[in-house]
């Protein structure tokens, strides 16, 4: 089988090691890459566990892009020239239904549904293969049973993208859209240009606003939408650009208004002193401006703030967020190819690194899989975090770093940039005085404002209702149910969560579902 984009770039394609391994049948699926002294029955309960509970997929609708992203991580510009096919999106969902017990029609109801995601470089401009999505789960799952995951550039609306979120909206399957959005125009025309060079904020304004016409129209009352913003740390201009950004989002009663502000650093690209000192100033002055935002009656919760401190639940390893990849979800690449996410796909240098198997050959390689697990979940660079600020002092985390992202960024095999810990840590005691002002968070209270290190050891904490447990692995939650003072308005939560990190529970048994195991 084509493996193209090796192919591009003069290698040879080989998937897993060609050591000589023992295989073995599990299911409808060839284990391969099996070192001989494994125990045969731990192979099967490694698999079966992991199979068993995917029921997410992420799938490359688009792999061509109309923007020219200053800090797009995807630089090898054939990764966004590349055809999808309607028949590239269906076969991949036909073969994922069949191979993935979590997937399997029989096993969709009120509180286990299928999670699909489109991703792209820009999915919207490949409305097709995205028509292919929906009239695939429209079919085989039915409505309610189905999630959409959509994430735009925002720059491309047209009537069959209207009736696809129609459709979607009618199916019970449009659950939010993610919509990229860097700041007011000066930021985002700079950072995120057509290819032509051509300014793209009003396009983006377009596009909401449609949006949120249509939503209104079809009745609906949450909000349906969120932005994301990536300030591009390389950028001189870096400070001026997150506190403009910061204005902006936080601007009353404005089409890009959010009580939750999005703005994050570009990637890991922190080399030094410089880039360092960049970011920390940027969250001193982000201070002042929730300063102003409170004395107006308004509640702000910056990214890292709320990240913090929000009242939020996720997967966590000893206290350190789980990403969805390798977990509950997979990235399929058009030939077939399952990588733990999407990030891979787009990186050709690095994709033998994170190959796990093959879709259409119904192949997974063992030591693969295992290598990929422990890479993403294992704590083997946490011996640093135990003198972290952040580690003792926060209810929730910022710092599980995207492994894949981060080896496509830098070209180090880490999960953590230590260079990013430095500068997440000088910054924490702003981050600490944002979150005094506007989170009613219990912790902020053992926290001293003024936080000196060597104190960390001395001071005790009430950690019951909170996650201290650093050995835990299972569901956190911070103890507050409101994050927000009661003096303050437009406090609308902006953080959602898929409901897929309910099956979330690596390494027990998944019950009901699966023809693998039974």
């Amino acid at each position: 089988m084509l493996k193209y984009d090796l192919n591009d770039l003069g290698f040879e394609y080989k998937g897993a090691a060609t050591v000589a391994n023992k295989e073995m049948k599990i299911g409808p699926w060839n284990i391969i890459d099996i070192p001989k002294d494994i125990d045969d029955k731990k192979v099967e309960n490694d698999v079966k566990q992991w199979i068993n509970k995917i029921c997410a997929i992420e799938i490359p609708t688009s792999l061509k892009c109309n923007l020219r992203c200053k800090y797009c991580y995807i630089d090898d510009l054939r990764m966004k020239n590349k055809d999808v096919s309607k028949g590239d999106v269906t076969i991949i969902l036909e073969e994922s239904s069949e191979m993935f017990p979590g997937l399997m029609n029989r096993n969709i109801h009120d509180k286990k549904k299928a999670y699909l995601t489109s991703w792209g470089a820009e999915p919207f401009v490949n409305i097709s293969t995205l028509e292919a999505m929906y009239e695939y789960a429209h079919e085989y799952y039915g409505k309610n049973n189905y999630v959409l995951g959509l994430s735009t550039n925002g720059t491309v609306w047209t009537d069959r993208i209207k009736q696809l979120f129609i459709n979607l909206h009618n199916d019970g399957a449009l659950k939010e859209i993610q919509i990229s959005l860097d700041g007011p125009p000066d930021v985002q025309n700079k950072n995120r240009p057509y290819i032509n060079g051509k300014p793209s904020f009003d396009s983006v304004k377009d596009f909401t606003l449609k949006f949120i016409d249509l939503m209104i129209e079809l009745g609906v009352k949450e909000k349906k939408h969120h932005f994301c913003s990536t300030i591009h740390l390389q950028d001189d201009d870096f400070v001026n650009m997150w506190i403009e950004s910061a204005k902006f989002f936080s601007e009353p009663n404005q089409w890009h208004t959010q009580s939750f502000l999005p703005m994050r650093m570009s990637g890991e690209d922190m080399y030094g002193k410089e880039e360092i000192d960049k970011f920390i100033e940027a969250q001193k002055q982000m201070v002042d401006i929730v300063k102003e935002r409170v004395k107006d009656n308004i509640g702000i919760f910056p990214f890292y703030t709320m990240k913090l401190f929000g009242d939020t639940s996720c997967k966590s390893k000893n206290a350190f967020p789980f990403c969805s990849a390798m977990n509950t979800q997979v990235g399929v690449d058009i030939d077939g190819s399952i990588y733990p996410c999407h990030g891979p796909i787009t990186t050709p240098m690095y994709k033998p690194w994170f190959w796990i198997g093959n879709l259409f050959d119904k192949t997974i390689s063992y030591k693969k899989l295992i290598r990929n697990i422990y890479y993403q979940y294992n704590n083997w660079n946490r011996a640093k975090c135990t003198s972290c600020l952040i580690y003792h002092y926060s209810s929730d985390s910022i710092c599980w770093s995207c492994g894949p992202h981060n080896l496509a960024v830098s070209g180090e095999p880490t999960i953590d940039n230590i260079m990013k810990c430095d500068a997440y840590n000088k910054s924490f005691p702003y981050w600490v005085e944002i979150a005094k002002m506007t989170m009613n968070n219990p912790i902020l209270n053992e926290i001293p404002m003024l936080i000196d290190v060597e104190l960390k050891d001395k001071l005790k904490f009430n950690t019951q209702g909170l996650h201290y447990d650093r050995n835990y692995d299972g569901i956190i939650q911070s103890s507050t149910q409101k994050i927000c003072q009661k003096n303050i308005n437009n406090t609308e939560n902006m953080y959602y969560e898929s409901e897929w990190w309910d099956f979330d529970d690596f390494f027990q048994e998944v019950k009901g579902i699966g023809i693998i195991g039974e």
